[in-house]
């Protein structure tokens, strides 16, 4: 016979399946489930520039930089390893790529130095 699991076993055992893992490298997998296809806010680690970024399915990019001159480019982005690779028009013709971390914060921090925020519809 088979013994029933206790409801808060389950229930702590389907959160924990759940949750996301703070710290530590996204797979290329994590980088296209979380980052693509929504819009992010981003920054410098050192608080120089900022803007907008999104990185669409078809493999295109969009980037603004709002602060601290108004500027805007097309690019593309793609994976390489677990790394994500972005090369723009004209802010920066060259390939360049970074691991991402997922800080506790719900934040994402590129090893370049910069950090992504999710942004609602909207907001």
């Amino acid at each position: 016979m088979i013994n029933a699991l206790p409801i808060g076993f389950v229930a702590v055992c389907a959160a924990l399946w759940t949750a996301p893992v703070f710290g530590g490298e996204l797979t290329s997998a994590q980088i296209r489930a979380e980052l693509v296809g929504r819009s992010m806010g981003w920054w410098e680690q050192s608080g120089w520039f900022q803007g907008h970024i999104l990185f669409s399915a078809d493999g295109s990019a969009e980037i603004t930089v709002d602060h601290p001159n108004v500027t805007g480019d097309r690019g593309r982005w793609f994976i390489k390893g677990d790394e994500l690779c972005t090369e723009w028009g004209e802010i920066r013709a060259a390939e360049k790529c970074y691991t991402i971390e997922r800080g506790s914060d719900g934040r994402f921090i590129t090893s370049g130095g910069n950090i992504f925020e999710i942004r609602e519809t909207g907001v």
